[in-house]
């Protein structure tokens, strides 16, 4: 593999610096320093990660474009609404995507596909239940593995302009252990017997009710007012 670029690193630096400021403002949106209607301080961003104004803008695109912010002209960045309907949402589209996915892989399923989901799975399975960070990056494995088999360029595109959230929003997901491995199970069963709208209706359910978690943890911390 060629060495990078001076113009590469630049844009890996780049990268690099909106994510984390994609990041910043998620968790302060999710602990509620950030709240429905609030103007966003760009320098003040800035000056918390040490970042120029470049990447914060670059980061709030991308923000603005997975309808977390609005721009208003002349008058700045603002939050768009964050309550219990709108978290609700994000959660139903990620999974109506996610099912699409899986749906697609169970109608052309792959034998080396199936090997690794599989062990990946299995791998779930006999992971410690307190080990979320662990848990957490086998569900996205599990689930990346299946979106690039089974999705097309435009719906891998579409998953992962979505996703942006999911690592904030996954330590409000308080479900058992066994729960999550179940919910997964069910999925790659489904996928193998080749009944993919069984597939999708199920990961459909599963982020559903990750959904409900997360909105009845942040009511419950008082960042979403109960509806």
């Amino acid at each position: 593999m060629a060495e990078p670029t001076s113009r590469d690193q630049r844009r890996l630096v780049r990268t690099k610096t909106s994510a984390a400021v994609v990041d910043y403002v998620l968790e302060q949106l999710f602990t509620g320093v950030l709240q429905s209607g609030d103007r966003i301080d760009l320098d003040e961003i800035g000056d918390a990660l040490g970042l120029s104004r470049l990447p914060v803008r670059e980061a709030l695109v991308m923000l603005e474009r997975d309808g977390i912010v609005s721009t208003r002209y002349h008058r700045g960045v603002f939050v768009e609404p964050f309550d219990a309907a709108s978290i609700l949402d994000d959660f139903e589209i990620m999974g109506l995507l996610s099912g699409l996915a899986v749906r697609r892989l169970a109608e052309a399923p792959r034998p080396e596909t199936i090997a690794v989901l599989r062990g990946l799975v299995g791998r779930l399975r006999a992971t410690k239940p307190a080990d979320r960070d662990q848990v957490f990056g086998l569900v996205s494995e599990i689930m990346t593995t299946e979106h690039r088999s089974g999705g097309s360029r435009r719906l891998r595109a579409e998953l992962r302009a979505h996703a942006g959230f999911l690592p904030q929003a996954f330590q409000y997901i308080d479900r058992s252990h066994r729960a999550t491995v179940r919910a997964h199970t069910q999925v790659l069963d489904a996928v193998v017997a080749g009944q993919g709208e069984q597939a999708a209706a199920y990961r459909l359910d599963d982020f559903r009710d990750a959904g409900r978690t997360v909105v009845r943890e942040l009511q419950r911390r008082g960042v979403i007012g109960r509806q």
